[in-house]
């Protein structure tokens, strides 16, 4: 039965993490600044992880009950106030080294299309149960399809047209919300060619996981050559 219930759990626990869309493979600027978060935040929690148990481990060890001692009482002693301060500044210290750089690239994420001089503009519609791409400069528009060139900054208008959706392109860039009524802005800059899978991450209905679409990063000069194809294609 234990054998069965670990090989069970093992298995879970393999399969859980079979996925094309990795997130810890970044192919953006974006998407790398976040990894780096997490990575901090990572290394942060096993340092925490590190003491605690290796202090657990000392006192299971150095206090344990031994033959002859069923009988014996421990002696109360008092409080460590050292001790006592340490560990509520400690973890105080952490969560400003990790605060202040996650509130510091959060910002500068969101505010990050202030910056950008000409980028691509893409007004991103999304609906109930699919993405709609509209390329304003080349009146170009694509369904569950977008295409990017690369070593360029891309602002993406995001709407809704129904419910709330999420936009997300985990190697590119982090989630944002589509609303309705309400346009949200999200800025992406490729820094591989490739292609790159996209989803919706808000549950939007009983088709939510079909709601996909396919990103395909080019070089600048093909992307230029793209446009004029497609524009052709669009008259």
């Amino acid at each position: 039965m234990l054998f069965r219930t670990t090989l069970f759990v093992t298995v879970i626990i393999f399969i859980s993490g079979c996925s094309n869309i990795s997130v810890l493979n970044p192919k953006g600027a974006q998407a790398s600044s976040e990894l780096n978060l997490f990575y901090l935040s990572l290394a942060l929690m096993s340092i925490v992880l590190l003491v605690v148990f290796t202090l657990f481990t000392r006192f299971l060890i150095k206090y344990r009950e031994r033959p002859g001692q069923e009988n014996d009482f421990p002696t109360q002693i008092e409080g460590d106030k050292k001790l006592e301060i340490t560990w509520i500044i400690l973890p105080i210290i952490i969560l400003f080294i990790l605060a202040i750089p996650t509130f510091a690239t959060t910002y500068q994420l969101d505010n990050e299309v202030e910056s950008i001089d000409k980028p691509l503009e893409i007004n991103v519609t999304g609906k109930q149960f699919s993405w709609v791409f509209y390329y304003p400069e080349f009146d170009i528009s694509l369904e569950n399809e977008v295409t990017l060139p690369v070593n360029r900054s891309v602002v993406f208008n995001l709407q809704s047209e129904d419910v709330i959706h999420s936009f997300w392109i985990p190697q590119l860039a982090g989630k944002k919300d589509v609303l309705p009524h309400k346009e949200n802005q999200l800025t992406v800059t490729p820094g591989e060619t490739g292609t790159f899978d996209g989803k919706c991450a808000e549950f939007c209905g009983t088709s939510h996981a079909f709601m996909t679409f396919k990103t395909t990063v080019i070089d600048q000069e093909a992307f230029k050559e793209w446009t004029n194809v497609a524009d052709k294609q669009e008259d």
